[in-house]
This record gives structure tokens, C-alpha cells and sequence, in this order.
């Protein structure tokens, strides 16, 4: 990247670029809680419903290494702020959309700007920091995500219930177009790295792989190997992705020019291994989120509301802890922090799934919780430290736009595979605790039970035998949840203490030598 002079207030651009980075977090988790709303309004069936979540997330994953390369040649500053005033515009056509299909539709728009403005969050920290104080610029922009994750629900929840679905969108207009000014005129201006020409081949198959894997695993989710569209299955188009990413990279192996990866991006192991393990943490905070979730409202009976309010005091632990840390790598390296905290989540999780049970207080959740977002705290800026500090600044978008790509292709793995175990989980263990509940049931009302979870209750039984069958068939299905949950958690968990393994063979988290110093 040119050379450039530092701006004078590096903190106050950076508090911009993370208004910007806070709405593009933050519209990947505030629709879920709209999702009953929105099928009551826009009068279609779930999984047109739920592609209004999907569609954002899927355009959002497979377009950030060419925006990567987009703020390379463009300078990461137009390209950042195309993104916000798409991602802006979007969002205000989003709450006027009379139909699911239109609403999809804006929303794959939102994904496209959301996906040009991310990869130059990292590209401005290598600009606007020396590499001695970037571990704490990263802390703060880790920040936003946490608070994100707070506002998500909490926000969605009450906008949803005091004025209509729409305003989840409305709010990020008058946000948006504040950011969009403020950016304008405080950042920097790095030139372009480069203006050859583009890698055509290599944004097809990297554009087109992305997109059938990642639609693959969202569609498996709920649509397992049903039909997509004639002979179309979600495992066809799945294995149809890896085919085209694996030759996406034989194809940047085998480029003689400048390919759409620069080479030099994984000369350095520490690169790699970085994205691998902020793969497996983002499969981890979002494969674990929607069993927590589902058990609160689900078996305790929480509200949206309710749930967000037990959920929302422990990722402001994880801001906390975050902006420590940030401070901290930049003295000692990421390495052990790093490992400390894929540790330290994991072991919330699992406190997590071991203080689960039905009836209790969802307040009792809150240790692991804790445990669980300090952990979180623990590993966001590290992760993102070591692998941006391994590659010159001159690839910084490249890299960048890989290291978000990995998250978030991370977090749609996670939410498919632990979604698919939970639901196989949650059918074989409720089966069983029908078997064991209907031991106390009469003779003659057995086989219904077992057999016909959702059925009617048999005719004969009297008014205690029929409060009876009811009974022990809500707690069968209560407790075969936890069961399932449980069982479950242990992907997550062990995708973790992988990635705890994968730490031990990073060179240490600190700048290399010889590095660019920005």
C-alpha cells in the first residue's frame, strides 16, 4: 500500500468505521426475533421466512474476498463507503416490501453491502495503527460485535412489539446515513494497491463455489436431501460447491499473473491456521446460540423479550474483556491469550449444557454464560491480530476479506451441522423418555403415547388420566431437549478444543519480522 501519514485522531475514524460495522453485525441476528411477525404479516410459510434471514447472510459470505480485492484496487474508502450507502438504502426499501419475495430479494442487497464494507475494517486498522498498538484497535472493533450481539435481540424485541417489524430495518437509515457523513469526511484516503487486470476465472469460481456451499448447508438445514428443484437436492448443490472451490484453488495455484489470493497471503502458516481457528469459533458462537435460545423460550417458557434480557449482561462481560485483552496482545502476542480463551469457551459451554435443566430459574443460565462470552472476549482480537499481522498492509483487503469469508462460512457450517444433530438428538431422545414416562400411564394408553407424540389423547382416559398423559408428554419433551442439547454441544465444544490444538502450532502471534510497518 502507498505510503501515507497517519491521520491525528486514528480513535475517532476507528469509532466510525465501527458504527458502520456494528449494523452489518447487528442485521445478521435482530431478524430472527421478527421471523413470528413476519409469518403473520407477510402471510408465507417458514422457509420462505426464514430465506429473509438466510438470504442476507448468504451474500454476505460469499462476496467478501472479491471486496477484498475491490478495496485493493479501489481504495478501501470508496469501496467502504458504496457499501454503507447500499447497505443504507437497502435497509429503507427492506421495511417497505409488501411481500417475502421482495423482502428477500432487498435483503440479498443488504448482504452485497454488508460484504463490501467488512473487509475494509481491517485494511483501515493496518492505515490508520502502527503495528504495536493494532491488537488494540482490533479489541475495540471486536467490541462492536459484542455489542451487537446484546442489542440484536434486545432492540428486534422491543421494536418488534411497540412498532411492527419494519423499524428493524427503519433504524438503520438515520444510522446509516450519520455514518455515511461522518466517514466521508474523517477517513483516511490510502490509494489503490494496484490497477492490473482482474482475475476473472478465479471470482467465478470463488463467487459460484461460495455460493452453491453455502446455500448447500443452509438449505440442509431444514431441507435435508428433499428436492430443491427436480432432481436438485441440497446435498447435490453442496458437493457441487466443494467441487468448485477445490478447483478455485488448483486455479489461483496454477495463475501465472496476479491472482484473485495473492500467494503470499498463505507463505505464512500463522495466516492459515488463524483462519481455520476463527472458523471454528464462529462455528461455535453461532451453532451454540440457537439451542440456548430455543431452550429458554421453548422449555423455560421465556419470551423473546425474556430471553434476550437473560442473555444481554454477559457479552457486555465479553466487550469488556475484549478491550483488555486488545491492550494485551500488543505487549505479550495472541498465542497464549488466544488459547487461554478457546479454552475458557469451551468450558463455559459445557457448564452451559451441565446446568441445564426444565423447570429451573433461566437465570441460572448466567454462569456459563459468563464463562462462556469471557471466553469469547478472550479470542476475537487475538485471532483477528495474528492473522492480519502476518500479511503486509499492501494485502490487507485480501486478507481481510478471507478472514471474514472463513467467519462466516464458519458460522453457517455451525448452524446447520449443530442444528441437524439437535433435531436427529431431540427425536431419538424424546422417543426414549416417552418409553420410560409411559411405564406410570395405563396398559392401554402406552402404545399412543410412544407412538403419536402429537396425537390425540385416547378417549377413555378420565380427566386425571388424560392431565396425566399430558403431563408426562410435555416433560418427556423437555427433558429430551436437554438430552439433545447436551449431545449437541459437544460439536461445538470439540470444534473448540481442535482449534485450542491448531494454537499450540502458531509461531507465537507476533508481528513477524521484517513486516511492514504500515
Amino acid at each position: 500500500m502507498a505510503k501515507h501519514a497517519r491521520p491525528r485522531c486514528p480513535w475517532t475514524a476507528l469509532g466510525v468505521i465501527c458504527v458502520g460495522f456494528f449494523m452489518i453485525v447487528l442485521d445478521t441476528t435482530i431478524v430472527h426475533v421478527a421471523v413470528p411477525a413476519m409469518l403473520e404479516d407477510l402471510d408465507a410459510g417458514l422457509d420462505r421466512i426464514l430465506w429473509i434471514v438466510n438470504a442476507y447472510v448468504l451474500t454476505y459470505a460469499v462476496l467478501m474476498i472479491t471486496a477484498g480485492r475491490f478495496g485493493e484496487r479501489f481504495g478501501p474508502r470508496r469501496v467502504y463507503l458504496a457499501g454503507l450507502l447500499l447497505f443504507t438504502l437497502a435497509s429503507g426499501l427492506c421495511a417497505l416490501a409488501e411481500s417475502a419475495g421482495q423482502l428477500i430479494a432487498l435483503r440479498a442487497v443488504q448482504g452485497v453491502g454488508a460484504a463490501l464494507l467488512t473487509p475494509q475494517t481491517g485494511a483501515f486498522v493496518t492505515v490508520l495503527f502502527p503495528p504495536e498498538r493494532r491488537g488494540a484497535a482490533f479489541g475495540v472493533l471486536t467490541s462492536a460485535i459484542g455489542l451487537s450481539i446484546v442489542a440484536g435481540p434486545l432492540l428486534g424485541g422491543f421494536l418488534v412489539t411497540c412498532a411492527g417489524w419494519q423499524w428493524i430495518f427503519l433504524v438503520n437509515v438515520p444510522v446509516g446515513i450519520a455514518a455515511l457523513v461522518a466517514a466521508f469526511v474523517l477517513l483516511p484516503r490510502p490509494a489503490p494497491v494496484r490497477r492490473q487486470g482482474w482475475d476473472l476465472a478465479g471470482l467465478v469460481l470463488v463467487t459460484t463455489g461460495l455460493t452453491a456451499f453455502t446455500f448447500g448447508l443452509l438449505e440442509s438445514d431444514h431441507a435435508g436431501s428433499a428436492s430443491i428443484a427436480g432432481p436438485v437436492t441440497a446435498p447435490w448443490v453442496l458437493a457441487s460447491g466443494l467441487v468448485l472451490l477445490s478447483v478455485f484453488v488448483l486455479q489461483q495455484r496454477r495463475t501465472k499473473g496476479r491472482p484473485l489470493l495473492p500467494r503470499a497471503l498463505f507463505a505464512h502458516r500463522d495466516f492459515g491456521l488463524a483462519n481455520l481457528i476463527g472458523a471454528g469459533i464462529h462455528f461455535a458462537v453461532i451453532g451454540s446460540a440457537f439451542p440456548v435460545a430455543l431452550f429458554l423460550q421453548s422449555v423455560l417458557g421465556c419470551s423473546a423479550w425474556e430471553a434476550g434480557l437473560v442473555t444481554a449482561p454477559t457479552p457486555l462481560a465479553a466487550v469488556a474483556v475484549a478491550q483488555v485483552v486488545g491492550r494485551l496482545v500488543d505487549r505479550f502476542g495472541g498465542k497464549a491469550l488466544l488459547l487461554a480463551g478457546l479454552l475458557t469457551y469451551a468450558g463455559g459451554l459445557a457448564l452451559i449444557v451441565v446446568l441445564a435443566r426444565p423447570g429451573m430459574n433461566p437465570w441460572g443460565l448466567l454462569p456459563g454464560l459468563l464463562v462462556a462470552d469471557i471466553g469469547i472476549g478472550c479470542v476475537l482480537a487475538p485471532v483477528t491480530h495474528i492473522a492480519m499481522n502476518t500479511v503486509d498492509s499492501s494485502m490487507a483487503g485480501a486478507a481481510s476479506g478471507v478472514l471474514n469469508t472463513t467467519r462466516q462460512v464458519g458460522g453457517v457450517l455451525g448452524s446447520a451441522a449443530v442444528g441437524t444433530l439437535l433435531q436427529y438428538r431431540l427425536a431419538a431422545d424424546a422417543h426414549q423418555r416417552r418409553l420410560t414416562a409411559a411405564e406410570l400411564l395405563p396398559p392401554a394408553a402406552r402404545r399412543a403415547f410412544v407412538s403419536d407424540p402429537g396425537g390425540e389423547v385416547p378417549a377413555f382416559l378420565d380427566p386425571r388420566g388424560v392431565d396425566l398423559f399430558l403431563r408426562l408428554g410435555a416433560q418427556a419433551q423437555r427433558q429430551g431437549f436437554v438430552d439433545a442439547m447436551r449431545e449437541a454441544a459437544l460439536l461445538p465444544i470439540g470444534v473448540l478444543l481442535l482449534g485450542a490444538a491448531c494454537c499450540l502450532a502458531l509461531a507465537g502471534g507476533t508481528r513477524r519480522s521484517g513486516a511492514d510497518s504500515g
